[in-house]
């Protein structure tokens, strides 16, 4: 079983996020530098001696890079803001939301 790179992070928040959202969709990932990048945190002039990339299995790449590509441009089917609005403010209170001083 090959590993192809399906991902090289901008952040540490990038990383983390993707690789939540790898696991919870069940795409098997590696993080290539894990431990590495921590040794050298910030900018360097070399920077594959901090970079990380997110790699899975040559099978599940097309499942993972259309989830990245989602996870980073949201698409346009996702509920507007104004429905979720709508939406919260259909449902009653906790009946304990008095009491919060």
């Amino acid at each position: 079983m090959s590993l192809v790179t399906v991902l090289t992070p901008e952040s540490e928040a990038e990383l983390l996020s993707v690789v939540a959202m790898l696991e919870a969709h069940n795409v098997r990932c590696f993080v290539h530098s894990a431990g590495l990048g921590s040794l050298y945190p910030g900018p360097l002039p070399m920077q594959y001696a901090n970079a990380r990339a997110i790699m899975v299995p040559e099978d599940q790449e097309a499942e993972a890079r259309a989830l990245i590509a989602d996870f980073r441009n949201p698409s346009s089917n996702a509920v507007p803001e104004d429905e979720l609005t709508k939406l919260a403010l259909s449902y009653p209170p906790p009946d304990d939301a008095g009491d919060l001083k």
